[in-house]
């Protein structure tokens, strides 16, 4: 990961850096569109990719720099594969992994300013992150009583810029993206809002960290890291230290244990969505780390979606169609889930079929495998980018889309693993069939 030693934190800087951004793509984009009318189809579709893949490169770099609202709506834009480019979505994933680090001088400003004491407390902080995300960064430390623990640091002031970001970001998008996400974009920024008043709010998010604890707490395969009051506040949370493989690492590991892990990971998105009815809405690989006992550990309850009664009664009717094989319903439901045509009226039941056709697998008595042949969501791609006149004119609310993200992620890491299942004994297992 590379550092830098400042974060800009001035709006207008900020903005400055956004809106130059937009101009270069803009520019860009435009030029190759007037050249593309001297051009033969196969030709100008092979100088737009290139277009793409570099100003994808542009995007990246600057949300990575800028952290907050911007990295974080790149971070989201990226697993939007279904609508965005794919040289900008394959740039866009570096930001799940390979963001930039800042110096710990600035970090512990934040130290300094929320906990003062701190230095009576830790025996030894790395000057050298852990991890780097949108929000903070975090920080591997030894308290004086031994305690090896984990310290999230929030940027300097980024909680008075990301909001001015949305705004910012909302006006480059719109830019490069112009009628793709159209439909939508009311719905995923105010989502998007949603979320990140919550994630710079550390201490709700201590709070959401230790109710999953105690909805795992009788799971011997889940771990939740437990926090460190005396070292945590508003913009500083601790927990303990727990490390596990990364999903890298766990690539490498015997089919069986991987298989394990996958079932884990179906098991924890079940659990969260139709039992506890709050959701870790954050599909990131790092918020997650596998245990070679073949235990799963969370990280990360910043961003967690609630559940409305009329959205888990959507999602609780579809698991019943799929289970009694009366998909014939699922375009109603569908309907009272708020997904319908922006006329108000009932999506095509061919957009219904595809759905059907790709998830039904997961829901038969017998295993299924992950693979990026068999994964659902590469199939719902290829239909969506062939069908994108059409399905733009659908209308989805924000709470489905950032629960949809949640699956989609999941699929990607099990198709990761490779993991194999009769996953409907998982949900069986989760959910009883009544």
């Amino acid at each position: 990961m590379a550092e830098q030693e400042k974060l800009t934190t001035s709006p207008w800087g900020r903005l400055l850096k956004m809106g130059a951004l937009a101009g270069r793509v803009g520019f860009s984009l435009v030029g190759e569109k007037a050249l593309g009318l001297f051009l033969g189809e196969d030709s100008r579709e092979m100088r737009l990719a290139k277009s793409w893949a570099k100003n994808a490169e542009k995007i990246a770099d600057t949300l990575g720099k800028l952290k907050g609202g911007a990295m974080k709506i790149g971070q989201m834009l990226s697993i939007q594969e279904a609508l965005l480019p794919k040289e900008l979505t394959f740039v866009l994933k570096t930001l799940q992994g390979n963001a930039p680090t800042i110096a710990a001088e600035t970090m512990f400003q934040t130290l300094d300013a929320d906990i003062p004491h701190w230095r009576t407390l830790v025996k030894h902080i790395d000057s050298k992150p852990l991890a780097a995300a949108s929000i903070g960064q975090v920080h591997r430390a030894v308290m004086l009583n031994g305690r090896e623990v984990a310290v999230k640091i929030q940027y300097p002031k980024i909680d008075k810029v990301i909001f001015s970001d949305l705004k910012n970001l909302r006006r480059l998008f719109e830019l490069v993206l112009e009628s793709v996400m159209s439909s939508n974009l009311d719905h995923i920024f105010a989502e998007i809002e949603a979320r990140l008043s919550e994630e710079v709010d550390y201490r709700r998010e201590k709070t959401r960290l230790e109710e999953f604890r105690t909805f795992y707490k009788a799971h011997r395969n889940i771990t939740i890291p437990a926090p460190v009051s005396e070292l945590s506040s508003q913009r500083v949370l601790t927990t303990e230290l727990t490390l596990g493989l990364t999903i890298e690492e766990a690539r490498k590991y015997p089919q069986e244990q991987k298989n394990s892990w996958g079932v884990l990971l179906m098991r924890t998105l079940i659990e969260q969505l139709l039992c506890l009815r709050k959701l870790q809405s954050d599909p990131n690989p790092a918020n997650y780390a596998f245990r070679k006992d073949g235990g799963l550990i969370l990280y990360d309850f910043g961003s967690i979606k609630e559940l409305p009664d009329w959205l888990h009664a959507g999602y609780m009717g579809v698991l019943d169609a799929c289970r009694t094989g009366k998909l014939e319903k699922i375009g109603q439901i569908a309907q009272a889930m708020q997904v319908k045509l922006k006329d108000g009226n009932t999506v095509p039941q061919k957009h219904i079929d595809l759905f059907i056709e790709v998830l039904s697998p997961i829901f038969l008595n017998r295993p299924f495998k992950f693979t990026k042949e068999t994964e659902p969501i590469q199939k719902i791609i290829a239909y969506n980018r062939e069908n994108f006149n059409e399905l733009k004119n659908i209308s989805i609310p924000g709470d489905v889309l950032f629960i949809d993200r949640a699956i989609m992620g999941l699929f990607a890491n099990l198709t990761a693993l490779e993991a194999q299942a009769n996953w409907s004994d998982v949900f069986a297992e989760v959910v009883p069939v009544s």
